[in-house]
This record gives structure tokens, C-alpha cells and sequence, in this order.
């Protein structure tokens, strides 16, 4: 049977392993962000800081929001889907640095507004994860997915399959995270996801450190990088 409740000092709190994935993977995401946040090579750099650090702080808050669902409900919950929209707002943004043709940028960013309004607007009419994840896939795989692939094609950027695969992996967490297996009585497989999504996340890092970090001359082959 999972243990998925205790009590301490008279406060009831739920899902205990699920605030250790959660907690895991909110500091496993903010350690990368200072990683990145080091780097001040390009001007776009802080906007792929921010993802990390928007990813951490859904994480962590997420914890909070399972451990305290007795006091708080559902509201906790909206705060880290919230903060995980704008994380992936920072990613498509910073991305955005890749197109050299300015118009298009400029609908694209248009885009991405209106998509992390629109997804804010369905969060106070909804209380259910699928919007959550219906704007991840749309963002992962309707997006970026065909951008850093377009990219890698035409400039060459074998770095980008780090990203793709960072992409594709994450699709295998939400197929098997509401089954009822668990692990040592404490893990159910939504928190085995979550393990499972930091190596995703990890890969993400993994390709956006080498794309926009580490290639030399990049500045000269992309005018969107600019020193600050």
C-alpha cells in the first residue's frame, strides 16, 4: 500500500514523496541556472537562465502544493503551473535569438505572448493538469522541436540533438505517470517521472550550453547574439 500521508506536529502532509522528487528537481533546475548565470558571453543568455530558474521554482512550489493540499487545495498548484508557463515563455524566447530574419521574429514573439496569455487566461477557468500539459507539448514539440531541427540542418549544429532528445524523452513521463505502481511504498510513478524529467531537463541544458555558450564565433553567425 503507498504511503502517501503523515502528520507532523499535527500538520497533514500528503504525498511525501512526492515533495522529495519535487524538491529534487527544483534544485536540480536552480543549480543549473547558476551555472548559466556565470556565462555572460550573449545578451539572449538570460533569457535561457530564466527557463532554469522559472523550472525551479515551479518545482519547488509544486512540493509545497502536494505536501499542503489539505490547507490549500488547488491554489498552490496554479502558482507552479503559472511560474512553469513562464519558464517555458523564457525558453521560446531566448530561442527566438536563432532567427536572422526580423520580421519573423517579431511574429514569433507575438506568438509566444499571446500563447502564455492565453494559457494564463484557461488557468483561472480550469483545475485540471491537461492545460498544463497540452502548453508543454505545444511549446516542445509543436516549436522548438521543428525550430532546433530546421536549425540543426541548416547551420550544422549537431549540439541540437542534446535539445531534441531532451524533447522526445519527456514525452515518455506523461504516458506512464498516473499508472499505480510504486516504488518503495513512498514513489508512486508520477514522482518516478519527475526523476525522469531531470535527465530530460539535464539534456535541455546539455544543448542550450553548447548551442548558445560554447560555439566559437557564434556571435558572427547569428546577429541576434550581441555582448552585453
Amino acid at each position: 500500500m503507498l504511503f502517501n500521508e503523515l502528520s507532523l506536529f499535527g500538520i497533514v502532509i500528503k504525498e511525501p514523496g512526492t515533495i522529495i522528487s519535487d524538491l529534487i528537481m527544483g534544485t536540480f533546475c536552480i543549480v543549473l541556472f547558476a551555472k548559466l548565470l556565470i556565462r555572460k558571453e550573449f545578451h539572449n543568455q538570460k533569457y535561457f537562465s530564466q527557463f532554469f530558474l522559472f523550472l525551479g521554482f515551479s518545482s519547488i512550489v509544486a512540493a509545497f502544493a502536494h505536501g499542503l493540499f489539505h490547507y490549500f487545495g488547488i491554489y498552490l498548484h496554479k502558482v507552479s503551473w503559472i511560474l512553469s508557463g513562464f519558464a517555458l515563455y523564457f525558453l521560446q524566447l531566448g530561442s527566438s535569438s536563432m532567427f536572422n530574419n526580423p520580421k519573423f521574429k517579431s511574429k514569433f514573439i507575438i506568438y509566444i505572448k499571446f500563447q502564455l496569455l492565453t494559457y494564463l487566461v484557461l488557468l483561472m477557468f480550469t483545475e485540471g493538469f491537461l492545460i498544463v500539459k497540452i502548453n508543454y507539448a505545444l511549446t516542445l514539440i509543436g516549436v522548438l522541436a521543428p525550430i532546433f531541427t530546421v536549425d540543426m540542418i541548416k547551420n550544422n549544429f549537431k549540439h541540437n540533438l542534446y535539445i531534441l532528445i531532451g524533447i522526445f524523452l519527456a514525452i515518455i513521463p506523461s504516458i506512464f505517470h498516473r499508472t499505480p505502481l510504486n516504488f518503495l511504498y513512498i514513489f508512486n510513478m508520477n514522482d518516478l517521472s519527475h526523476f525522469f524529467l531531470i535527465l530530460c531537463i539535464f539534456f535541455l541544458f546539455l544543448g542550450v550550453k553548447e548551442r548558445f555558450y560554447e560555439l566559437p564565433n557564434l556571435k558572427d553567425k547569428l546577429p541576434g547574439f550581441k555582448k552585453q
